[in-house]
Formats: C-alpha cells, sequence, structure tokens
C-alpha cells in the first residue's frame, strides 16, 4: 500500500504545491459537483484485467474527493492528491482518518513504481501533458495504468443549454464552449510512455433541483470568472432553466469520456 509517512515521501525537485484556482468553489464544489457513473471503475478493471478492490491507487487533483470515495467504495486502497488546502480540507471532512497528501500530478511526492493505477478525475486538462505523464509513468508500477476522466454535458441539442453557452461566451470572453476538445488519448501516445491507449465514453443522466443546479453552476471556474456580473448570470440561468423544466427540477444529461494508458510491464 501507498503510505503517506515522510519516509515513504519523496517530492521531485524541491517542488511544492501552489494552490487552486477551486479553493474559493469549494463549498460549492463539495455540494452540487456530479458523480461519476459505475461504468468508468468497471472499464477500467476491464483494462487492467483485474477487479480495483486491493489496487493501489493515487486519485491526482482529488478536490473535495469524489472519485476518491468512488475508488474506495470498489475495494482500492487510495491516497488522493490535491494541490488546494481548501478543497483538501473539505475531502479530510468527508473522508476522516484517509490518508491524503497536498500536492499535484507534476511533482508526485511518491517514490518511483508504488502504484498500480493513477486516476485524474475531471483534473487532467489543467497539468502540462509531457511532465505530469512522466511522473505517472514514473510511479506506476509495471503494467500499471494512468486513467483520466471528465463529466461534460451532452446537451447541444437543447435550446436552455445553448442559452447557456451564449451567455457564458459573452460574460466571459476567455471562456469558448470547446475548450476542452483536445487529442487526449494523442497527447498520451507522444509521450511515449505508455504501451496502450484507449478511450472510451458513456452516457448518462441526472436530476438535481433548480437550486442545486445553480450551486453546480457556481463550482466551475469559468463561471466565477465572471465576477461582478456573476448574479445577473444566474438570475439569466434560472429564468432559462425554468422555462426548460417548469417543475424545477433539471435533467442534465453527461456524455463520460475516459481514457486509459498502460506503461510496459
Amino acid at each position: 500500500m501507498v503510505e503517506c509517512h515522510h519516509d515513504a515521501v519523496s517530492v521531485p525537485s524541491g517542488r511544492t504545491p501552489t494552490g487552486s484556482l477551486f479553493d474559493p468553489l469549494a463549498d460549492a464544489y463539495a455540494a452540487a459537483r456530479p458523480s461519476y457513473p459505475d461504468h468508468i471503475f468497471r472499464d477500467v478493471e476491464r483494462f487492467l484485467g483485474r477487479p480495483l478492490r486491493g489496487a493501489d491507487v493515487l486519485d491526482v487533483g482529488a478536490g473535495t474527493g469524489i472519485a476518491t470515495r468512488l475508488l474506495i467504495g470498489r475495494g482500492a486502497r487510495v491516497v488522493p492528491v490535491e494541490p488546494g488546502p481548501t478543497m483538501l480540507a473539505r475531502l479530510r471532512q468527508r473522508s476522516p482518518g484517509l490518508p491524503a497528501v497536498r500536492g499535484d500530478g507534476e511533482a508526485l511526492p511518491f517514490r518511483d513504481q508504488v502504484v498500480d493505477l493513477v486516476c485524474y478525475a475531471q483534473a487532467w486538462h489543467w497539468v502540462q501533458v509531457l511532465t505530469a505523464a512522466a511522473e505517472a509513468a514514473r510511479v506506476l508500477r509495471p503494467g500499471g495504468a494512468l486513467a483520466v476522466w471528465w463529466n461534460d454535458v451532452d446537451a447541444e441539442e437543447y435550446r436552455w443549454w445553448q442559452c447557456q453557452q451564449e451567455r457564458l461566451e459573452r460574460m466571459n470572453p476567455g471562456y469558448h464552449r470547446g475548450y476542452r476538445a483536445r487529442p487526449f488519448a494523442d497527447e498520451l501516445r507522444w509521450t511515449g510512455h505508455f504501451r496502450e491507449v484507449v478511450t472510451l465514453t458513456g452516457r448518462w443522466r441526472r436530476r438535481i433541483n433548480i437550486d442545486d443546479y445553480l450551486t453546480w453552476q457556481r463550482s466551475k471556474s469559468y463561471v466565477a470568472a465572471i465576477g461582478d456580473r456573476l448574479d445577473d448570470f444566474l438570475d439569466a440561468e434560472r429564468r432559462t432553466m425554468l422555462r426548460a423544466f417548469p417543475d424545477g427540477v433539471v435533467v442534465e444529461p453527461f456524455r463520460t469520456l475516459l481514457v486509459i494508458a498502460q506503461v510496459p510491464e
């Protein structure tokens, strides 16, 4: 099992984590972020050819511990790694006694070849790929894997989503709706660290009341970046969503993208 005692930790290059832009959003994040569908973990198990039960796992960019708790629920031995002290505090509140490390994926504070799986849930797009891929490959045991995944709202066909995206692009000039459209699998192949890379997708839905839905919007960095006009954005969102869902219960469709990359045995 990966240990978090000082004698089990080796921090490369003297690097220390700088925190997280999500720290001010930690309460909203903990309250309303979506979970992850079970098929992600079944797909990871099929790819590895073994159950997650008993596997040593790093959950990097763990946030408030959404993926951490799901991995533990499947019997994995998980150490969450998170740069933000406030996010990490929320994780520890929900999972007291769980070993957790403040750090980031570009300088993992662990020795070589100590885990079976490195996960990034909703976080890989924040890292420098070459550095983070090398770090993941370094800490993985032979035949281990890096698994990165995202929930993306799958609502392009709906007018309420189109209105939301137009509003975001107008109120936050730094945002565009395709900001995560990248060749993630090819990027991992190009690093040269992995012998096999696969991409899997799945679709699912959740039902969420309008107030929690607006809290979920608050948890997004590009929504928070609206700044002084955030309340205007949320008021407009409430009106749009209540037109689409008059009973106040939003049915939100998601597409989950999973990319798994295996190091040589």
